[in-house]
């Protein structure tokens, strides 16, 4: 069966592009909109399982998403653009108001600049595996109706405190790390009757948390659902550390996929990343997840970090033995941990790790998607590292060699020394501990060191030995205080935003 799906799958995908020459494009420069080139639009097209469309996304006309503020927008990944506010907005105004008017006549387009920010970096990047208007190809009708695709995220709660998450999506983060006054649910009963009107028209509900199976409204909702016989295809991103009698109910008795966020191998990594869950337990669950969806509906979400970058092939070699698709999530803030502020030395290495992994012999469908989402993953990061390099090459240039350091150094405690304000035996101390720290540090380290201690020096080094040696000279303070110039801050854009 599987493969008659990838025999079926290739020869529809092959057919389809025979459209592709014959596609006219939107070009909306005249009226000063910023459309798409045709060259990405083509190359994007050539990757659409739904065949070739001349729109880059079809999510303002058939995807509505609510977010836990009570905003309604049109994608989960614009925030930016919303469409009204419940409850001081019904629906109904939402939906067909003037705001989502404007967004599709940017749509129409191909204009990503309402705030379409993710999606013009993937495109930049061509990276379009796993982007959000890929789901909304299949409907890809500019016609106005009810919206075809429903995405909930109704509350923020969740047991889990994952260290890239913020208190936005997660009740555990913002009353326990960011110590904050719950967020107000503002999604009552009255909503649920007026989504009620909406429900049978949704051929696909995406349910989001916080974590869907501790959030009250959607069991409302899933209730509903079985009381009207619904057969639309619901699909849940879970963190995993819930299953119970009640869920397996749902889970069975109406049509659900469901995502598993999971971040790593390693127990202990796994575990220094979501916080609050037990890798067992998520894995167990994501086991009993296989098994009640029939072997077929299963996603994982991983989200590539510095800390857990060389976990991603690993995690697709476990998603292929679970014919589960693999969905790779993009980290732009907190910029620290992202991939995007790696060194361009760090993202070499990375690069030449993921081409030397070989993956497990798995052959199905999904293994296939995989397999070209993680190439087009390790593309971005190419590019990035060749981003990189450019900024790099530039900031460094500005920075004061070793040699010009070491000479300003030795002019300023010749200085200091003739003035008495340190002795024979501090200068020579100073010197070993720049040596030892030298030896530490890498490449790109050791230039931000010098450049910033030679700047230390010429501006304010005399008063700060003099103030240092004051209280008595320490050689352990001394070493402390100099190793802070080696760090570096973030020297790269700010975010995906102006990334290119």
């Amino acid at each position: 069966m599987k493969q008659i799906n990838s025999f079926v799958k290739y020869y529809y995908q092959k057919l389809s592009r025979l459209k592709l020459p014959f596609i006219k494009y939107p070009n909306g420069k005249k009226q000063n909109y910023k459309s798409v080139s045709k060259s990405k639009m083509k190359e994007f097209n050539k990757l659409r399982y739904h065949g070739p469309k001349k729109l880059a996304c079809y999510n303002p006309f058939v995807n509505l998403f609510f977010n836990s503020r009570g905003q309604a927008v049109v994608c989960c990944r614009n925030q930016d653009t919303v469409l009204g506010t419940y409850p001081e907005n019904t629906i109904n105004e939402m939906w067909f108001g003037e705001i989502a008017k404007k967004m599709r006549e940017h749509m129409l387009n191909n204009d990503f600049s309402m705030g379409c920010g993710y999606c013009e970096h993937q495109f930049e990047t061509s990276r379009f595996y796993g982007l959000p208007s890929m789901h909304a190809d299949y409907y890809s009708s500019t016609k106005i109706t009810y919206p075809k695709i429903l995405e909930l995220e109704l509350s923020n709660n969740c047991n889990l405190q994952c260290v890239m998450c913020s208190g936005i999506v997660s009740s555990s983060i913002r009353k326990h790390r960011e110590k904050k006054e719950a967020l107000k649910i503002v999604y009552d009963d009255k909503f649920i009757e007026q989504l009620k009107e909406y429900l049978p028209h949704a051929k696909e509900i995406k349910f989001y948390g916080g974590e869907p199976f501790l959030i009250d409204n959607y069991y409302k909702i899933w209730d509903f659902l079985l009381e009207i016989k619904s057969k639309a295809k619901l699909h849940v991103v879970t963190n995993g550390t819930s299953l119970n009698d009640k869920v397996k109910t749902y889970l069975k008795n109406l049509n659900f996929t469901i995502t598993v966020s999971f971040d790593a191998m390693k127990k202990d990594l796994f575990e220094s990343i979501r916080v609050g869950a037990n890798f067992e337990k998520v894995k167990s669950n994501i086991l009993e997840y296989y098994k009640i969806l029939g072997g077929k509906g299963l996603s994982l979400s991983v989200t590539p970090m510095k800390s857990n970058c060389r976990e991603v092939p690993e995690i697709i070699d476990f998603c292929n033995s679970l014919n589960a698709t693999i969905n790779m999530s993009y980290v732009e803030n907190p910029a620290e941990m992202a991939l995007w502020t790696m060194t361009s030395t760090e993202l070499s290495e990375l690069i030449e790790f993921y081409k030397s992994y070989k993956f497990k012999p798995v052959k199905s469908v999904n293994s296939d998607y995989n397999s070209k989402a993680f190439s087009q993953f390790v593309n971005q990061i190419s590019q990035y590292q060749k981003i990189n390099s450019k900024i790099e090459k530039e900031y460094y240039s500005k920075l004061k060699t070793k040699e010009d350091c070491h000479q300003i150094i030795e002019q300023t405690l010749d200085f200091v020394l003739r003035e008495n304000i340190i002795f024979e035996s501090d200068k020579t101390e100073i010197y070993r501990i720049i040596k030892e720290i030298d030896t530490e540090l890498s490449e790109n380290h050791r230039k931000t060191f010098y450049g910033n201690l030679a700047n230390f020096l010429e501006t304010k080094g005399i008063i700060s030995i003099k103030e240092f040696v004051e209280k008595g000279f320490d050689a352990e303070k001394l070493k402390q205080a100099l190793v802070k110039l080696s760090e570096q801050v973030n020297i790269y854009n700010r975010n995906y935003k102006n990334l290119l």
